[in-house]
């Protein structure tokens, strides 16, 4: 697969776990604060990776793409306990 399509693929991994995180709520995502991180295959070889971490008033989520040493995409947000998310800048 040449390398600018795999990076596409990479970013819509990441946007797919981002988004499923968003919507399970943050009960949820507290509960793999405890088990972070945690690796998930994906497609050509892709490993997603999410780490949850806890910080003060709020959850914060990375979730990465990578395939061998290579990180092909990252993103993440904060969750409160309410559920709002905000991307950090």
């Amino acid at each position: 697969m040449p390398d600018d399509d795999l990076r596409r693929l990479a970013l819509a991994c990441v946007e797919a776990e981002l988004e499923r995180l968003r919507a399970a709520g943050p009960a949820e995502v507290a509960d793999l604060a405890a088990r972070s991180p945690q690796d998930a295959p994906a497609q050509e070889g892709l490993t997603v990776t999410t780490h949850v971490e806890a910080e003060d008033q709020r959850l914060l989520v990375l979730v990465e793409a990578w395939r061998g040493r290579r990180t092909l995409a990252t993103g993440g947000f904060a969750m409160t306990s309410d559920g709002r998310t905000s991307t950090p800048h």
